[in-house]
């Protein structure tokens, strides 16, 4: 496995440069036999931009987080791969965007030709620790690959105890990588009776709005989920009161595991990553709470923040477009590897990505592509709907074949041929493999958390 490979590979000295600010890779040549740094990476599953303290929203949902946020890097214009947990998680751990990785559809699985971050950093001597909610990020899709422990984990109390198992493998004096997927922002089961949609526990489902379940009792989530709603203005208030405090409970638990792996000193050498997996739509312009935010901004605008070793380069913002393609190029930069030319993305803590690149992202029969001034969202047959970011960043003025006609007709060519020549220069690595049908327990499980038209096997 290659376990002693990182010895005297000089990873302090590429991570001394980029603590300074420094750009480039570091020196390889010397360098001592210090470990490299551990890595603990947290996707908060379905958690808005914009929901955020740290990012400006007036509600205190992330005391926790406002204050981690001071000794990280933060980043304003990330995105994910998809509003789908399966694709962007497979995006995370590998590097690759969707067309690349291919895991686009429930019966698909990871060409076991390609590795995970996990797989390399196991390659590398790393304990690997794991947890996740159970569905889309089970072992058959590929996430299992190259961890010591991997096991799943339906709340962030459980998680709790997953974890306390997991970190008793760590050994000491040799560098570890914790890959932590919380589901507690996410909605809860639509099918249930007392269903309110999202569902925090107590005292976080009134810490926005007393008494906002009472305001929900009755009635049927999972068509307002599915179909057009109409919420009267006090239910949708009451909706994003208890999405709200899905967060603001997350944020304690991780204050919480944060201050204990602070006395254990699991921190030390330690780079921390935070970031979601999509954001969520709450009825913000669809007729339906469904659909993650698709591929709106608030579906695919996420928060990142990415902490090294001592709070070096704490506060700092960077405003230039980012994804999570990007995350394993720089945890390979960080921690001094060797970096992979296929992939996609760089280091979030290198240059900033051109202005003329784009990020994607993509599900089998739609697709998007986005630069700092433009979101292009594309079908096979061609080009359907063009956002101008810079003059209309929340989306509300769409330019289509329909609408804004001319000026759709005169950007829409060229934007998509660009997009496509870009994409299309990206290394193709082995086709995902079809894995069959998830078994019915998994579907039911997955359509009651609104997944129906992502489960397959009807």
């Amino acid at each position: 496995m290659g376990a002693n490979r990182w010895k005297g590979q000089g990873a302090a000295v590429v991570l001394a440069s980029l603590l300074a600010g420094a750009c480039g890779a570091g020196d390889r040549s010397g360098g001592d036999a210090e470990a490299p740094p551990n890595v603990i990476l947290i996707s908060l599953d379905t958690l808005r931009y914009d929901h955020c303290g740290f990012n400006g929203y007036e509600r205190d949902t992330t005391p926790f987080l406002d204050s981690f946020a001071k000794q990280c890097v933060a980043f304003d214009r990330a995105y994910t791969t998809m509003s789908w947990t399966l694709i962007a998680h497979m995006s995370m751990l590998t590097g690759l965007y969707p067309t690349q990785h291919g895991v686009m559809e429930a019966e698909l699985s990871l060409s076991p030709e390609f590795p995970t971050l996990t797989e390399r950093l196991a390659d590398e001597g790393y304990t690997n620790v794991g947890v996740h909610y159970p569905g889309w990020l089970d072992d058959r899709f590929g996430f299992g690959r190259g961890f010591d422990f991997y096991e799943s984990a339906p709340s962030a109390a459980d998680a709790e105890r997953k974890l306390d198992k997991g970190l008793d493998g760590i050994r000491r004096g040799w560098p570890y990588f914790m890959f932590i997927h919380l589901f507690d922002i996410h909605s809860g089961s639509l099918l249930a009776p007392s269903s309110t949609m999202y569902d925090p526990p107590a005292p976080y489902d009134e810490m926005f709005m007393e008494g906002a379940r009472g305001k929900l009792g009755g009635l049927d989530m999972q068509a307002w989920w599915d179909k057009p709603a109409a919420p009267t203005p006090e239910q949708a208030e009451a909706i994003v009161a208890l999405y709200d405090g899905g967060i603001r409970y997350t944020d304690s638990m991780l204050e919480a595991w944060f201050t204990e792996w602070q006395d254990r000193g699991l921190l030390d050498n330690t780079i921390v990553i935070i970031t979601s997996d999509h954001g969520e739509g709450l009825r913000q312009r669809a007729a339906r709470f469904g659909g993650h935010g698709d591929l709106n901004e608030e579906g695919l605008h996420i928060p990142m923040l990415v902490r090294l070793p001592g709070g070096e380069r704490g506060g700092e913002r960077i405003d230039s477009l980012v994804s999570l393609v990007d995350i394993v190029p720089t945890v390979l930069e960080l921690t001094g590897f060797e970096a992979d030319g296929r992939l996609p993305g760089q280091s979030l803590l290198g240059p900033a990505r051109p202005a003329d690149e784009w990020v994607y992202a993509a599900r089998t029969n739609i697709r998007a592509a986005v630069r700092p001034d433009r979101k292009l969202i594309y079908l096979e047959s061609g080009p359907a709907l063009i956002y101008d970011l810079s003059a209309d960043p929340e989306e509300l003025q769409p330019m289509t074949p329909g609408k804004e006609r001319e000026r759709f007709l005169a950007e829409a060519p060229g934007l998509y041929d660009d997009a496509l020549e870009q994409l299309g220069g990206y290394f193709v690595p082995p086709s995902a493999r079809d894995v069959g049908a998830l078994d019915e327990e998994t579907r039911n499980d997955l359509k009651a958390l609104g997944y129906g038209g992502e489960v397959g096997g009807d």
